[in-house]
């Protein structure tokens, strides 16, 4: 009996111990036939997840992993399955194969033997990290995605472009990216055959939305720019630039121009060979503290968690070559699964979308928040820094720069869109906004409140018409309030069609083209409210369904500084107590009755993007808020002219955002530098007042204090 007994303790408990929550370990030297614990890792992501359980985590020891995080198996409520970084340690999951064996091809073109399996829409090639060019004509001269270096269209229609003088080659085969006079979006077809004034390719059908105002046969009068513009693209013979390259899928042969015209060296070049670094299937998953490169990450599995990651060249693929809705569901993160939280990440470069929540998946109930994303949507389509479609989802304390199209673009039911730091969209686009949606029938029950939407302006070659907030045709049932909207080149505020139920409260517009703006079209606009709202300039809104009451429009400022982003109302301004109450809607306020525009003087000095000061209707308690702690070295200390503030290694990685204060801690400055190869930061003062301020410095998710005189 106690023979039995042994041999059975024998087989039980080691499968005993791997059904229970443990911590194993990874590691780029380790083996599959380790043990998994700290001093015998294994190698391969898979193998940790096939022995991991509800509430076990895996350390992932610093190094490149050039291998897929597919984590299929799920944690349950309150016992995830957790994949996180060493701490202190880089963790970098590449979606890349290196290249090396390369062959002088004929003058500064080299070759190499190469397999890229990958579909074609996802093929990519970088060298030291940097995104290269797919060979094309024009040539990208200025090496600037946003500027696209095309060459106009004269004519055309559903299958053809003209242009005047096209290069004398046969461009069969390869790929023609159009983008329409209107600017809207854009569209890529397959080339069937060329001559020198005209391209064929496969069609697209003119009569139907998008493309029906999007085609060479809609004239518009902005010169330059008639019927649109266009560039060829992934044809050998079109490789003639630095930065370019083709891989020919017939003989598997790759070829590449350097950036400085030499034979590239063993693993400076890269190539995509994988959609995805990581894909969540499973549920109850939390990864942290990983940076992915070259591509996206795919959440279809509920209940997961994407925390401090960062994302780099997540997808960097071409347009559906039969797109019919000029738009693809791409993403460097891609969230399919409910109750998904995205937080404190890093997103730069896509070609696409940075974050697409779908609805269509059911995902719903999910927060997308304190993420730095930029250099969205290098295509100019139909895609968005955050981008959503689903219900009930949270869009909070983003801080987003650089989009070809839309900032924030958000669509469902019941959704929020709160603090978020928007910038610099529409740099290849028009018609659209830093906030961009379309309605249907439905009445939306969504909040778009305390955002600042500023600093965008379509291109030259464009309407200009670059919107802040932009309720497109048919929207309804939508409360806008306390948001800062300042140097816009269209409208601050714009609806179409017929919008019905939209309130816009306490909204501050500085320096746009306008203040609101609504093209009827022949719908019936009604119940829309306009109330307690601040416009140096342009008009209301329009027509017989809009109640506007109590708004002001004047030219100078009313604010304590302006210049330095403060839209604190001055004290004796127009602004003070000139508010009404609202009914239903919390607004609180100090004097009489509330002021006008986004802030009230008294109550806080909010802010917004990654690590915003929440509105709680109060002044702001510095010394609660700072933490009477200094961590951040800066000099000289007092300064005069410039404050250079010193970066440690973890303070210096992309994006890194500094917020100067007065000592009441009212917002004086914010100012953004991307700082990923510099350890110091020079902050002129030129326009600061003699006086004590405090600082604060956001970077790679941590935040630093200090202290600073003025002489």
């Amino acid at each position: 009996m106690r023979k039995i007994f042994t041999f059975l303790c024998f087989i039980i408990l080691p499968c005993y111990t791997l059904m229970i929550a443990q911590t194993i370990y990874v590691a780029t030297n380790g083996n599959d036939s380790n043990s998994g614990s700290i001093s015998s890792p294994y190698k391969t992501f898979s193998k940790a997840v096939s022995v991991m359980s509800p509430g076990s985590t895996c350390i992932i020891k610093g190094g490149v992993y050039e291998q897929e995080l597919l984590i299929s198996k799920s944690g349950s409520s309150g016992n995830y399955l957790t994949f996180k970084a060493a701490d202190g340690e880089k963790v970098t999951i590449k979606a890349t194969t290196v290249v090396n064996g390369w062959q002088l091809h004929s003058g500064s073109i080299f070759k190499a033997n190469v397999s890229m399996s990958i579909d074609s829409r996802f093929r990519a090639l970088y060298h030291n990290g940097d995104y290269m060019d797919l060979a094309r004509w024009p040539n990208n001269v200025d090496n600037n995605r946003w500027t696209l270096n095309t060459v106009a269209v004269t004519g055309g229609d559903a299958s053809s472009f003209q242009a005047s003088s096209l290069p004398n080659m046969d461009w069969t085969g390869g790929l023609v990216y159009y983008l329409g006079a209107h600017s809207g979006a854009s569209w890529t077809r397959p080339i069937i055959s060329s001559t020198t004034t005209q391209i064929n390719h496969v069609g697209v059908d003119i009569t139907k939305w998008p493309f029906d105002p999007h085609n060479p046969t809609v004239w518009r009068n902005i010169p330059g720019n008639n019927r649109g513009q266009m560039f060829l693209f992934n044809k050998l013979e079109a490789l003639d630039y630095a930065r370019e390259w083709f891989y020919d899928s017939a003989n598997t042969i790759l070829y590449f121009q350097t950036p400085d015209g030499n034979i590239p060296a063993n693993g400076t070049v890269e190539i995509a060979t994988r959609q995805y670094g990581a894909q969540l299937t499973g549920q109850y998953i939390k990864v942290e503290g990983i940076d992915f490169f070259g591509g996206s990450i795919k959440i279809s599995g509920s209940n997961n968690m994407f925390f401090n990651n960062t994302v780099i060249h997540g997808n960097e693929g071409h347009d559906n070559l039969n797109n019919t809705g000029a738009s693809v569901g791409e993403a460097a993160i891609e969230v399919l699964g409910a109750n998904t939280l995205v937080k404190r990440c890093i997103i730069n470069h896509s070609a696409v979308n940075g974050i697409i929540i779908q609805n269509y998946s059911g995902a719903h109930n999910s927060i997308i928040e304190e993420n730095t994303i930029s250099n969205i949507d290098y295509l100019g389509i139909h895609a968005t820094a955050v981008r959503s479609t689903a219900n009930n989802i949270k869009v909070l304390k983003n801080t987003i720069t650089n989009a070809g199209r839309d900032g924030i673009y958000v669509s469902g039911l019941n959704c929020e869109t709160a603090y978020n730091d928007a910038s610099r969209a529409e740099l290849i686009n028009s018609d659209s906004g830093v906030f961009y949606t379309v309605g249907n029938a439905a009445s939306k029950g969504s909040v778009i409140h305390h955002n600042w939407f500023h600093d965008s302006a379509s291109p030259s070659y464009s309407s200009a018409k670059a919107a802040g907030i932009y309720l497109d045709n048919d929207s309804k049932g939508y409360v806008v309030h306390h948001n800062v909207i300042w140097n816009v080149s269209w409208s601050g505020f714009q609806v179409n069609w017929a919008n019905w139920n939209i309130d816009f409260f306490n909204n501050t517009i500085w320096n746009s083209g306008g203040a609101m703006d609504s093209w009827v079209n022949g719908r019936v606009q009604q119940d829309n409210r306009i109330y307690n709202n601040f416009a140096s300039t342009g008009d209301w809104f329009r027509g017989t369904g809009f109640d506007i009451q109590n708004n002001i429009i004047a030219a100078s400022s009313p604010f304590e500084d302006v210049a330095n982003l403060n839209f604190m109302p001055k004290s004796g301004t127009s602004l003070i107590d000139s508010g009404r109450q609202i009914t239903g809607f919390v607004n609180p306020f100090k004097g009489t009755a509330p002021d006008l525009g986004a802030y009230e003087r008294g109550g806080t000095a909010w802010t917004a993007g990654v690590d915003a000061i929440m509105d709680t209707g109060e002044a702001l308690d510095v010394a609660q808020f700072f933490n009477q702690k200094s961590n951040l070295t800066i000099y000289p200390n007092p300064a005069s002219d410039v404050l250079n503030v010193q970066l440690d290694a973890s303070q210096n990685r992309g994006i890194v955002t500094v917020k100067v204060y007065s000592l009441l801690g009212r917002l004086i400055q914010i100012k953004q530098f991307d700082e990923s190869q510099n350890s110091e930061i020079s902050i002129p003062l030129n326009d600061f007042s003699q006086g004590t301020y405090l600082i604060k410095l956001f970077a790679n998710g941590s935040v630093y204090n200090g202290k600073f005189i003025k002489k």
